[in-house]
C-alpha cells in the first residue's frame, strides 16, 4: 500500500472502544511516523537525484572514453600512415641518390676514358716529335758529314 506523509497526518480512526488506544499517544506516534516517512522520502528523492547526476556523469565519461578511443585509433592510423609515407620518401631519396651516384660514376669513367685517350694521343704525339727531331738531327748530321767531306 503506497501512502504519503500527508496520508498519515490525515488518517482518522474510529471512536475508541473499551480498551482502545490513547488518542494523544496515537497522534504523537503518527506525527513521528509522518516525520520519519517525510525524511525517508526526502532522502529517497535526494538519492534518486544523486543517482541521476552520477548516471549523467557516467554517460559523459563513456562518451569521452569513446572519443579518446576514436582519437587513439586515429592517432595509430596517422602514425602508420606517416611511417609508410616516410619509408616511401626514404626509398625515393635512396633511389635518387643511387641514380646520382651512378651518374657521377659514369661521368668519372667517361672523364677517365677521355684522359686515357688524351694520354695515348700525347704519347703518340711525343713519339712523332721525337722521330721528327731524330730525323732532323740525322739529316743535320749527314749535312755536317757532307760539309766535312767537302773540306
Amino acid at each position: 500500500m503506497a501512502f504519503t506523509p500527508l496520508d498519515i497526518l490525515q488518517k482518522q480512526f474510529g471512536p475508541a472502544r473499551k480498551g482502545g488506544y490513547d488518542p494523544e499517544e496515537v497522534h504523537r506516534f503518527l506525527d513521528l511516523a509522518r516525520e520519519a516517512w517525510e525524511g525517508t522520502l526526502k532522502e529517497n528523492l535526494r538519492l534518486r537525484e544523486e543517482l541521476a547526476a552520477l548516471d549523467a556523469a557516467v554517460d559523459a565519461l563513456r562518451g569521452e572514453q569513446d572519443e579518446i578511443r576514436q582519437t587513439l585509433v586515429l592517432a595509430r592510423r596517422m602514425s602508420v600512415d606517416m611511417e609508410n609515407t616516410a619509408r616511401r620518401e626514404v626509398d625515393v631519396l635512396v633511389g635518387e641518390a643511387r641514380l646520382e651516384a651512378e651518374r657521377i660514376l659514369a661521368a668519372a669513367h667517361e672523364e677517365r676514358r677521355a684522359m686515357q685517350e688524351e694520354l695515348v694521343h700525347l704519347k703518340s704525339t711525343r713519339l712523332h716529335h721525337l722521330a721528327q727531331m731524330r730525323a732532323l738531327v740525322d739529316a743535320h748530321g749527314r749535312m755536317l758529314d757532307a760539309i766535312e767531306a767537302q773540306e
